[in-house]
């Protein structure tokens, strides 16, 4: 009998929510905070800002700390965002976001956007603390996931466009397996380590029915 299979992924993620010169820009915001701080602005006090010669700006406020090029796009932002959470925003020089890093339910999550301000890959911790890397497509759906199942082995999961998932390959202290499976969620073929110890390779039908097994 082979393995159970890990945790579907999918159902993990609906219960949560939907180069230099950034670097640059990143020591620049810490170095104004630090500043700006350190003048100490009492309470009702109006917002800091600090413009240079070129027309970039930043402006220190209750919330954070916000830099804009001389265009006046957002490039970044680091403070309490608009749902009460820490966040570092990383903008592009159209001021479209592209980058985000900030704690979701106290987790750290790391998401990146697309130019479409489609959130196509994302990395963070989940409840257990383990580590999760998601990869999604131009649509946002879930196409493929780097994480842990629920007994500690490492997976790999392939997801279709439905995000369905479609394959899995894992490893325990004993011996890897592949799992492939139709768009029903029935296992077609299933290599590797089986329950009782056993390696081997078995296809099936769409009933689940062993047609064909080695050894």
């Amino acid at each position: 009998m082979e393995r159970s299979s890990g945790p579907d992924l999918v159902a993990r993620v609906a219960r949560l929510e939907s180069s230099s010169r950034r670097d640059r820009a990143i020591v620049l915001a810490v170095a104004l905070l630090a500043l700006a701080t350190a003048q100490a602005p009492g309470p009702g006090s109006t917002p800091v800002v600090i413009r240079d010669s070129s027309g970039s700006s930043a402006t220190l406020t209750g919330k954070g700390l916000t830099v804009r090029d001389a265009a006046g796009h957002e490039r970044a932002f680091i403070g309490i965002d608009a749902d009460n959470r820490p966040s570092v925003d990383l903008g592009d020089s159209t001021g479209r976001l592209r980058e985000s890093m900030y704690l979701l339910n106290e987790l750290p999550v790391l998401r990146q956007f697309d130019t479409a301000g489609k959130r196509r890959a994302e990395i963070r911790l989940d409840a257990s603390n383990d580590g999760e890397l998601l990869l999604n497509d131009a649509n946002e759906k879930l196409r493929l996931a780097l994480f842990r199942t629920s007994g500690g082995d490492p997976q790999l999961g392939l997801y279709g466009s439905d995000e369905k998932l479609r394959a899995y390959f894992a490893t325990d202290d004993d011996s890897p397996y592949l799992v492939m499976r139709d768009n029903a969620g029935t296992t077609r073929i299933y290599a590797g380590g089986y329950k009782d110890g056993t390696i081997g390779l078995d296809i099936r039908n769409a009933s689940n029915t062993v047609l064909w097994k080695a050894p």
